[in-house]
């Protein structure tokens, strides 16, 4: 990166006690890629998972069934989701320069995520700390750390670079980021460039980052809070499934059309019932597409995420929004059968196998 906002302490992603340039991993130049490239703007967190029979009250302890920690973060997350469609995915995030930092790298590399332009800083790597209770449900804490740190002008030069390559990137991006950096994400996009913008959390309600976004993912309550509409009547509580969050029983085909006015194209995730897509370019009224039926979920944590890497490897590969949407709620029903979130995503085959209709 060609920006920095604070000297970085030297060290390697295997050895910190080598020197290396400030805000680098010290991995080699990304390879020219020969096929599509999906670009992912967004936050890595390790992630540490305690199951439960029943979350706790308040003032009460509890004891864990289990304990797990692994790599977590929408940004990571949906980076890998889209590495296992087999698509050449670089990853724009930073971690901090301690064991978490490493642990992080050495797991997205793993999955096969360019983590060259991921940058070392000073802070702390993200963490999360999700609770499950035996239900699959969820209740997630999230310090930021090292995430704050990332700020998309850092990687403008990325994105020019892959173009000049031959590559027209997919940017994929989620409302994780600070909001004064969300909404530098349009500065990424250059002609032909599409963002596929997963806005969660509702962190700003940016009018240029809403028309950039091609399409818009948000679930129902998240559609309601960007529309000032009632959550209440927007679809009741998260279910488990294709992605996280939403249901089946509001009217999400009113939602789609109520933000498709902000954004040039709009998918509502309806967990477990699968999503509504709305592309006015090639339809007029929102489309369902259904997910496939899971009746042994375990653990609904990164299935939303499963869901967005997905579509933009798909959307990068050519596919319509709708057929695009029909492999992404496929992997979130997949993802939901394993516990934790990247390492729970299937790989591209078993996703095109899984997916209705496709």
């Amino acid at each position: 990166m060609s920006r920095e906002s604070s000297p970085r302490p030297a060290g390697t992603t295997g050895d910190p006690a080598t020197p290396r340039p400030a805000g680098t991993t010290g991995d080699p130049a990304t390879p020219r890629p020969t096929g599509p490239t999906v670009v992912v703007c967004g936050t890595v967190n390790i992630d540490t998972f305690v199951g439960l029979e029943t979350f706790p009250r308040p003032g009460e302890t509890v004891i864990g069934r289990q304990g797990l920690r692994s790599l977590g973060g929408k940004g990571a997350n949906q980076a890998v989701a889209c590495a296992r469609m087999g698509v050449h995915t670089v990853l724009l995030a930073s971690v901090g320069s301690d064991p978490l930092g490493d642990s992080a790298l050495a797991d997205l590399r793993g999955h096969g995520v360019d983590v060259t332009h991921v940058r070392r800083v000073a802070e702390p790597t993200g963490q999360a700390f999700i609770m499950n209770d035996r239900a699959g449900e969820n209740i997630i804490v999230v310090t930021s750390g090292a995430n704050e740190a990332t700020d998309p002008r850092d990687s403008v030069g990325t994105v020019g670079t892959l173009r000049e390559q031959g590559s027209v990137p997919v940017v994929l991006a989620q409302g994780e980021l600070t909001p004064e950096h969300s909404v530098r994400i349009p500065g990424l996009l250059a002609e032909g460039t599409r963002l596929v913008l997963n806005l969660a959390p509702v962190t700003t309600r940016d009018a240029g980052l809403l028309a950039a976004a091609d399409p818009l993912i948000v679930n129902e309550h998240e559609a309601a809070d960007l529309l000032g509409a009632d959550a209440a009547t927007a679809g009741g509580g998260a279910a488990g499934g294709a992605a996280d969050g939403g249901s089946a029983g509001g009217d999400a085909d009113g939602l789609a059309r109520g933000l498709a006015g902000l954004a040039r194209s709009v998918i509502i995730t309806l967990g477990a019932e699968g999503a509504v897509v709305l592309d006015p370019r090639t339809a007029p009224d929102p489309v369902h597409v259904p997910a496939p039926q899971v009746s042994d979920v375990v653990d609904t944590t990164g299935a939303g995420d499963a869901f967005c890497g997905t579509l933009a490897a798909a959307v990068a590969e050519g596919e319509g929004l709708v057929d695009a949407a029909r492999l992404a709620v496929a992997a979130g029903s997949l993802a939901v059968r394993a516990r934790g979130a990247a390492a729970s995503y299937a790989d591209g085959a078993e996703v095109r196998a899984s997916a209705v209709g496709g």
